[in-house]
């Protein structure tokens, strides 16, 4: 599993990414967009940890970017920003967003959601698969039976 932070303050960044680690979980840092969506067109990740106020481009756009397109549309996204008002989670959330967690977060509770964004990913994968073998079954019965 590679988790891919986007977050400009070098501190945050590392501390998540060290922590990541520890816990045998890939994750790559990046400090600017453009950096991000060069990692994207080389291999996608299992979940974004994106960060709103990012230089060059804010986290919103990305993560709007992230839902218009196929490809990552259902990536598993967590906002983790200073910018906790209500607005700004409701306006997160509404976009796309997994989950929204303000600044300062607790590392525990960032890696408890982390496990419940996985968790829910692989659910949605899984129920998406037996739904289209359940729909070729029925494709089949019917085939056989007219």
């Amino acid at each position: 599993m590679m988790i891919y932070v986007l977050e400009d303050d070098e501190s945050i960044r590392e501390l998540i990414i060290y922590t990541l680690n520890g816990q045998n979980m890939q994750a790559k840092g990046f400090s600017a967009p453009s950096e991000f969506w060069s990692a994207m067109k080389e291999s996608s990740p299992s979940l974004v940890l994106l960060d709103i106020m990012l230089p060059e481009e804010d986290g919103f756009c990305i993560l709007q970017k992230l839902r218009s397109a196929p490809a990552t549309k259902r990536l598993p996204v967590i906002m983790l920003t200073a910018k906790g008002s209500e607005y700004d989670i409701v306006r997160g959330l509404d976009i796309g967003a997994d989950d929204y967690i303000p600044k300062p977060f607790r590392m525990m509770e960032l890696l408890s959601v982390f496990a419940l964004c996985c968790a829910e990913a692989v659910l949605t994968r899984k129920s998406r698969k037996n739904t289209v073998w359940a729909t070729c079954m029925l494709i089949r019965c019917a085939t056989l039976s007219a």
